[in-house]
C-alpha cells in the first residue's frame, strides 16, 4: 500500500513539474505539510537521479573518446585533497546555500531584493515615480518570467563549466558538459517557486550528498601507497579496487597518468616489454590496480620511465631479473598501407591516450607500439611491431576473441598478424617477501 502511495506521489510530482517547466509562473503551490514537502523532495530525487546518471554516462563516453579529461575536474580534485568533514560541509551545506542565494532566491518577486532596492531608489524622486516603476517592473516580471526562470537555470549550469580545464573542445562541448547542472537548475527552480526557498536548498543539498558521496565512497577505499614531491620529480600512487571506472593510460614525454591500471601493465610500459614476457613470484601483487601520477621535473625527459620504475621498485620492494628464451610470437605487419593511412592521426598535440575496457581498445594519437601493448593482455599472445611505422594513429577495436581481432586489423586497418618463433628477453619481477 505504501509503495502505491509513493508511486502516486512520484507521478503527481512529475506531472506538476512538467506542467510548470512548460510555462513557469511566479506562483507558489498549495500549502503543504512538512511531511508532504519531504515526500515531494524524495520524489524529485527519484526522478532526477536516473536522468543525471544517463548524462554522466554520456560525459564519461566523451572522456573515453579522449575529448574530456575528467582527471582535471575541480570537484574530483576537491574530493581527493579535502578532509571528508570539510568536503561535506562545502558541498552539502555552504556551496548549495551560496548558489541558492545567488541563482534562485530572486525567482519569487517578493524576494527579489535587487528589484525592491531599485524601486526604493526611484521612490526618492516621488511617490508617483515609485508607483510607475513598481507597476512597470511587475508587468515586465509577469510577461517575461519564463525567460527569467530559464535564464537562471542556464546561467547556473554554465557557471559549472569552470570545473573543467579550459580548452576550445571543452567550450564546444559545454552544452553537454553542463546539461546535468542546467536540468538540476530547472528542477530546483521549480521546487523553490512552488514550495519555497528552504525546499530548493534541501533538494540541492540532497543531490550533492548523493553524487559527491558515491565517488567519495570509492576514493575512501583507495589506499595511498606513495606520495613524494621534490625538485626532480613528483609521484603519487594509490591502490584501488574500483571496477566501475575504465582503465586509462596517458603517456607524455615528461609524465605518466594512469587510472585504474594494474601494476603489471604499468611495468610492461616502463620496461618496454609486454604481459607475455613479464613473469612474477607474486601474481596477486602484480595484478594490483593503481592510480599513478608521475611528473619528471628535470629537463631530461628520457629519464621519465627509469625514475618512475625506480620509485615503483622501492615502493613495492621488487627486483628485476632478465633471461633469453625461444618464444612463439605474432608479427604485426602492414599489408594495405593505403587503408592504414586513413587512420593516421593529424593531431600532433602533446601526449597520447590508451583506453582499455571489457569491450575493446581505443588508442588516440598513439604509435603502433601502444596498440600492441594494449593487444597483448587482451589476446594473451606475444605480438611484435614489424610495421616500421613511426606515425601516430587513432584505432578502435572490439576484443571478443583473437580471430575477431585479426579480422578487424586486416579488414579495417590493413594490418596482418603472422606467427613466428624467435629468441626473446623474458623479465622476472621478484618481490622480496618478508622473512
Amino acid at each position: 500500500m505504501s509503495n502505491n502511495i509513493m508511486l502516486d506521489n512520484i507521478k503527481e510530482t512529475f506531472t506538476d513539474l512538467i506542467s510548470f517547466l512548460k510555462n513557469p509562473v511566479d506562483e507558489a503551490g498549495p500549502e503543504l505539510s512538512a511531511a508532504k514537502k519531504f515526500k515531494t523532495l524524495i520524489s524529485l530525487l527519484i526522478i532526477e537521479i536516473p536522468l543525471m546518471v544517463v548524462l554522466i554516462l554520456l560525459i564519461s563516453g566523451l572522456e573515453t573518446l579522449g575529448l574530456v579529461d575528467a582527471d582535471n575536474h575541480k570537484i574530483l580534485d576537491m574530493i581527493k585533497s579535502s578532509p571528508v568533514v570539510l568536503l561535506l560541509l562545502l558541498t552539502v551545506v555552504i556551496g548549495p546555500l551560496i548558489e541558492e542565494l545567488i541563482f534562485r532566491l530572486y525567482l519569487r518577486y517578493k524576494n527579489n531584493y535587487a528589484l525592491h532596492f531599485l524601486i526604493s531608489i526611484v521612490s526618492l524622486t516621488g511617490v508617483r515615480n515609485e508607483q510607475k516603476a513598481e507597476t512597470f517592473l511587475i508587468s515586465f516580471w509577469k510577461k517575461r518570467y519564463k525567460y527569467i526562470f530559464y535564464f537562471s537555470a542556464v546561467i547556473f549550469g554554465l557557471i559549472h563549466i569552470s570545473n573543467f580545464e579550459f580548452s576550445y573542445t571543452i567550450l564546444l562541448l559545454s552544452p553537454i558538459l553542463v546539461a546535468p547542472q542546467i536540468i538540476l537548475g530547472l528542477i530546483i527552480g521549480y521546487v523553490r517557486v512552488r514550495n519555497g526557498f528552504v525546499s530548493g536548498l534541501l533538494l540541492h543539498s540532497f543531490h550533492n550528498a548523493f553524487f559527491i558521496g558515491i565517488p567519495l565512497f570509492f576514493m575512501l577505499n583507495d589506499t595511498e601507497e606513495l606520495n613524494v614531491e621534490n625538485s626532480f620529480y613528483s609521484i603519487k600512487i594509490e591502490e584501488t579496487n574500483d571496477i566501475s571506472i575504465p582503465s586509462i593510460q596517458k603517456n607524455y614525454p615528461d609524465s605518466i597518468v594512469y587510472k585504474n591500471v594494474s601494476l603489471k601493465t604499468t611495468l610492461t610500459y616502463l620496461l618496454n616489454t609486454n604481459d607475455i614476457l613479464l613473469k612474477t613470484n607474486d601474481k596477486e601483487m602484480l595484478d594490483q590496480t593503481l592510480h599513478l601520477n608521475f611528473k619528471n621535473k628535470s629537463k631530461n625527459s628520457s629519464q621519465t620511465k627509469s625514475i618512475a620504475l625506480n620509485q615503483l621498485a622501492k615502493s613495492y620492494d621488487f627486483k628485476i631479473k632478465k633471461s633469453t628464451k625461444a618464444t612463439e610470437v605474432w608479427n604485426l605487419e602492414v599489408v594495405n598501407p593505403a587503408l592504414l593511412l586513413k587512420y593516421k592521426s593529424n593531431n600532433n598535440a602533446y601526449g597520447n591516450m590508451i583506453i582499455i575496457n571489457p569491450e575493446g581498445i581505443i588508442i588516440k594519437k598513439s604509435k603502433i607500439n601502444a596498440l600492441i601493448h594494449a593487444l597483448i593482455p587482451k589476446s594473451n599472445k606475444m605480438i611484435l611491431d614489424k610495421t616500421g611505422s613511426k606515425d601516430n594513429y587513432n584505432i578502435t577495436l572490439e576484443t571478443k576473441d583473437f580471430e575477431s581481432i585479426k579480422k578487424q586489423l586486416k579488414e579495417r586497418y590493413g594490418l596482418s598478424l603472422v606467427k613466428q618463433k624467435i629468441n626473446l628477453e623474458h623479465i622476472m619481477i621478484e618481490f622480496q617477501k618478508p622473512e
